[in-house]
């Protein structure tokens, strides 16, 4: 099965109508952080790694003025539908670990291992 990937102009879309929808402020500090998380994406086989790899990317290098956290669910949401999957931990789950990932309290490995065990 060929990997779907979100492109930049994607993501930013994505972002976008986060704004629009739940508020904020638009705009973005360094598309070049975004692109470099996209192209990691690349590097791994599998979609979980790949998903990881988007979810904290965006939650720790902070490519949106506002709206990294609700843009990195998201996006990570789309990518992993897009390629058959589905997160299944609760809102609050998701939250909790979204907080701790920006926070600095989980280390990328804990993230992929915590996707793994949330997506079917």
């Amino acid at each position: 099965m060929e990997i779907k990937y979100l492109t930049t102009e994607e993501i930013l879309e994505i972002h976008d109508e986060i704004i629009k929808e739940t508020g904020g402020h638009t705009g973005i500090i360094s598309k070049g952080n975004l692109e470099f998380v996209i192209s990691q994406m690349e590097i791994p086989k599998n979609v979980e790694r790949k998903a990881a790899i988007l979810f904290h990317g965006i939650l720790t290098k902070h490519p949106f003025v506002d709206g990294n956290k609700r843009t990195a669910i998201a996006s990570a949401e789309t990518f992993l539908k897009e390629n058959g999957k589905v997160f299944i931990a609760g809102d609050k789950k998701l939250w909790e670990i979204v907080h701790d990932i920006s926070e600095g309290k989980l280390k990328f490995e804990e993230v992929v291992i915590w996707i793994k065990k949330n997506i079917k």
